[in-house]
């Protein structure tokens, strides 16, 4: 179970690193919501039930659900609404006019 969750850790700090490597690649708003959004999501969640396979099932793990849970609800809901007021606003992609 150690070594499943040390690969679940690492595959989650994996997919974080490359969304963050998204957030300074791409220019447009919308590509930077969707590296983030989706790394965010899949690492944070690789992470987490990692942690609860490396702690053993006790209470706490009870608390890293909920997070997770919490983690799953906001994070779609605050990209949607960053993406929604990007358009709104009409904004653009650097250097167009």
């Amino acid at each position: 179970m150690t070594i499943a969750a040390y690969v679940l850790m690492g595959l989650g700090v994996g997919f974080v690193f490359v969304g963050s490597l998204g957030m300074l690649r791409f220019r447009d708003v919308y590509s930077r919501l969707q590296a983030s959004g989706v790394s965010d999501n899949a690492g944070l969640g690789l992470i987490l039930i990692g942690l609860i396979l490396h702690s053993g099932w006790d209470r706490h793990d009870i608390t890293l659900l909920l997070l997770l849970l919490l983690m799953l609800i906001t994070n779609p809901i605050v990209t949607h609404s960053v993406a929604r007021s990007a358009f709104v606003q009409r904004h653009r992609k650097e250097g167009e006019r």
